[in-house]
């Protein structure tokens, strides 16, 4: 397989785009040209699509980008790559984004569906003013609601911009409603220094103003949708000091999903791409335990072999979506691709994708 892989790409050359993400298993990283988080492979995606040469812009090469990740990755890199400006650019050529597993979704995502913010929508605008509500959706979520954002106003948001889209959200109306990741948008809110009563969890299921009374919600500042990521959600205060038992003067650093009491208690908190900054840059000796996807830590520790670094507790927590992508699924799309029948490609609806994109564009002038 893996030379099935590699002779392939050899002939596709400037063809193809291999996307790969941090919590993907190393046999198919390798094949990767691209590595990082899901927001940083998605602008690498559009501008790789399409490059300027300084003074012409100049149609690239690109023709297929193989996104090793899950859906919502593959959506907005087809957003981005796809949008009319690159598309003009191009003279009308789509590039295929291929997702090598149809079924590698994401849990988080999928905890928000359109027709449920739909409804906790309209069931707001009956109690406040609608126009004073910011939607923000985080970049973990489908392309119907990154389009659901930029129809009433709203904005997508990273890990890592966060607080400055929030800022953002706040310029431009009284409240925000922050989907689908209920710890991102909290850790976010505390960190800027707003006060816990003025935050309030939407929970799905409840008949009525997501379980809240028509006081809480007029007082809130922040309604926060109940989601939250299956990797995160299991670490725990009692694992920090476990390990700091444990490991004498080591840091703990975390992903901004995890719980606000483990936020509250690690030493740092940031996205994948400023854990992995972050802990490279650190002294030589220097012991780090990591609170986010067991692959992605195990990675940092070969890649840093001077330091100490493990994973926050004591049995990994792996991501089983992203473990969908095999090496196995990857040399089967090179081989559709070759026969000239790919498969598996992303394509996002025409009126969801220019709405998405509104929301996405927001995002990357506050990155």
């Amino acid at each position: 397989m893996y030379e099935i892989i590699q002779s392939a790409k050899k002939r596709l050359c400037k063809r193809l785009l291999i996307l790969g993400h941090h919590y993907q298993r190393e046999e198919v990283l390798v094949h990767a040209d691209l590595i990082g988080d899901s927001f940083q492979l998605s602008k690498m995606a559009a501008e790789r699509s399409v490059y300027s040469d300084g003074v012409n812009d100049s149609v690239a090469e690109c023709e297929i980008i193989i996104f090793c990740g899950v859906h919502f990755m593959a959506e907005t890199a087809d957003i981005l790559a796809n949008s009319p400006s690159n598309l003009a650019k191009r003279g009308g050529r789509r590039v295929n984004v291929i997702l090598p597993d149809l079924v590698a979704g994401c849990s988080m995502a999928d905890m928000a569906s359109y027709e449920s913010v739909s409804d906790c929508w309209e069931q707001l605008s009956n109690v406040i003013d609608i126009n004073e509500l910011i939607p923000i959706t985080y970049v973990n979520s489908s392309a119907e609601l990154k389009a659901f954002c930029g129809e009433r106003g709203g904005i997508a948001c990273t890990s890592g911009n966060a607080e400055a889209v929030l800022k953002w959200a706040f310029s431009k109306g009284q409240r925000i409603l922050f989907f689908p990741d209920q710890h991102l948008g909290r850790n976010t809110a505390i960190k800027m220094g707003i006060p816990t009563s003025d935050i309030l969890v939407w929970r799905r299921g409840e008949p009525e103003l997501g379980g809240n009374s028509l006081e809480t919600i007029c007082n809130s500042r922040i309604l926060l949708w109940d989601g939250f990521c299956c990797v995160h959600q299991r670490f725990l205060p009692e694992h920090i000091d476990e390990i700091r038992n444990a490991i004498p003067n080591v840091r703990v650093i975390v992903h901004p999903e995890c719980k606000q009491e483990v936020v509250m208690k690690a030493d740092e908190a940031g996205s994948t791409a400023y854990i992995l900054k972050r802990i490279t840059e650190s002294p030589d000796g220097s012991s780090w335990a990591v609170g986010t996807e067991g692959r992605f830590v195990e990675r940092i520790a070969k890649q840093n072999p001077n330091k100490i670094v493990v994973n926050l507790a004591f049995q990994p927590s792996y991501c089983s979506t992203m473990g969908l992508v095999t090496l196995q699924n990857l040399a089967e799309m090179f081989q559709h691709i070759e026969n000239g029948n790919p498969i598996n490609i992303i394509k996002v609806n025409e009126n969801i994708a220019n709405n998405a994109l509104i929301a996405l564009q927001k995002m990357l002038a506050n990155s």
